[in-house]
């Protein structure tokens, strides 16, 4: 990851001062790393246990969907029992119909074999008797006696096998008609125990479906969770190589300080030196010319040369340099930082930032100088640009979210109004708008380190 700017920073803060000041840096960098060390082993201890509740979530919803699939085979076959039992009731149906059709039809049958008889056989059917012997009586001679006697015989069989034949036939399709019906009965019992079945198996189809839907969204949260964790797990890792970067930035502007220090000592020293020896030969020289002096004839006494001090160059007092954030966006504010209800959920919560309207497309800008953390795409922030400043001595990130399109990436050095993107709409978003947060600190999971960013805002 390129750190031009922070060595920039780092290196105009090493000019002209001391190794203290490095190591204040150092630690604070040092601190910042413990910090991002610990924020991501929570992290990834958290991932895995989401990752445990998505395996063991899985396992239950393909149980339950076994257990469905189970039901539903069930279901299937006692619907083919049904349509045989709905075809036997039909079957039993048609033969009582056939039943009771030849049963009105031997009816029939008989009725007509009444009127051929006629009131002879009624009577036998009504009395059960006939006084045969008047028949007999009436003979002119023994001839005829025996002629009639046989008559009368067959007579009396004819009748009795129509009677007996009648009977049975009455009784027979009477039988039929009775086991029918019973047997009609039966299947009509024997369908509704299997229709009463079947509705308990819906039931229970129903709740297995049920379970299997409620375990596919657990699925899809856990899996998104998963997600959503494995981006926080990057965004640390980043914060991380970040600071280390700037650790190694940190060791080597201060190895090349103390170079510098050496140097200069150096120099010094070997200045000091020539000006002691300039300074011993001029004192050799003036004592040679006082001597010369004094052998020669007295002249105007001469006045001492004083040395005049050496004008230094005055220190400037140190000054702060103040650096603000901008507004990254010029618009209206909707929402501002703090409580509100969710426009997505109707649930209340923290706002973590601002939001500031206007037309989607328009340029987003760098609120101050700094390093891209991220750029790209995160749950819920839609195209983000997150990007790391270390002013005064403090760090600080800010999270341009919502953008429609995105002009840097990840590791490149912004100077403050530099192009980061465009406003849009994309992610958890009800219109196109900029929600900008300051952390102070790095960005972690849950923005514990959020501020408001209005009164850092001018």
């Amino acid at each position: 990851m390129k750190v031009r700017f922070y060595s920039a920073v780092l290196s105009l803060a090493l000019i002209g001062t001391n190794v203290s000041v490095d190591a204040t840096s150092k630690e604070d960098l040092l601190k910042e790393q413990q910090e991002v060390e610990s924020r991501l082993k929570e992290t990834e201890r958290s991932q895995n246990q989401t990752s445990e509740k998505l395996i063991l979530t899985k396992q239950e919803r393909k149980e339950a969907r076994a257990q469905l699939n189970e039901v539903n085979s069930r279901l299937d076959d006692l619907a083919l029992k049904i349509a045989d039992q709905q075809a036997a009731v039909a079957a039993s149906k048609e033969q009582l119909r056939l039943t009771e059709a030849a049963i009105s039809e031997t009816l029939k049958e008989l009725h007509q074999q009444e009127e051929l008889l006629g009131s002879r056989l009624r009577a036998v059917q009504q009395k059960g008797d006939v006084k045969y012997i008047e028949v007999l009586l009436d003979a002119k001679d023994f001839g005829d006696l025996i002629s009639r006697f046989s008559t009368v015989s067959e007579i009396i069989k004819q009748d009795d096998h129509v009677l007996q034949a009648y009977k049975g036939n009455v009784k027979q399709l009477s039988e039929q008609r009775s086991e029918q019906a019973l047997l009609l009965e039966s299947m009509k019992r024997e369908q509704r125990k299997l229709l009463v079945l079947q509705t308990r198996i819906i039931a229970e189809s129903e709740l297995k479906r049920k379970l299997v839907v409620q375990l596919n969204t657990k699925v899809k949260e856990l899996q998104q969770e998963q997600f959503s964790k494995a981006e926080e797990a990057e965004i640390l890792a980043d914060q991380r190589r970040l600071i280390q970067n700037e650790l190694i930035a940190l060791q080597e502007a201060e190895r090349k300080a103390k170079e510098e220090a050496k140097r200069k000592a150096e120099e010094a020293a070997r200045a000091a030196e020539a000006k002691r020896q300039a300074e011993a030969a001029e004192e050799a020289r003036a004592a040679e010319a006082k001597k010369k002096k004094s052998d020669a004839p007295s002249a105007e006494p001469t006045i001492p040369e004083v040395e005049s001090p050496t004008a230094t160059p005055e220190q400037p007092a140190d000054a702060v340099t103040s650096r603000p954030f901008h507004l990254p966006v010029q618009g209206y504010v909707s929402s501002p930082f703090g409580p509100r209800n969710n426009p997505l959920t109707g649930k209340p919560e923290i706002h973590k930032g601002i939001d500031l309207v206007n037309a989607k497309g328009t340029p987003i800008h760098a609120a101050a100088g700094g390093i891209v953390l991220r750029a790209g795409s995160a749950t819920g922030y839609g195209n983000v640009v997150m990007v790391t400043h270390l002013i005064d001595g403090q760090v600080y990130t800010t999270v341009y979210a919502h953008l429609d399109s995105i002009s840097v990436s990840a590791g490149q050095t912004v100077m403050p109004g530099k192009t980061v993107g465009t406003l849009g709409t994309t992610g958890w978003s009800t219109g196109p708008h900029l929600h900008f947060e300051l952390h102070k600190g790095e960005w972690a999971v849950g923005q514990p380190n959020a501020v408001d960013p209005a009164p850092y805002i001018f």
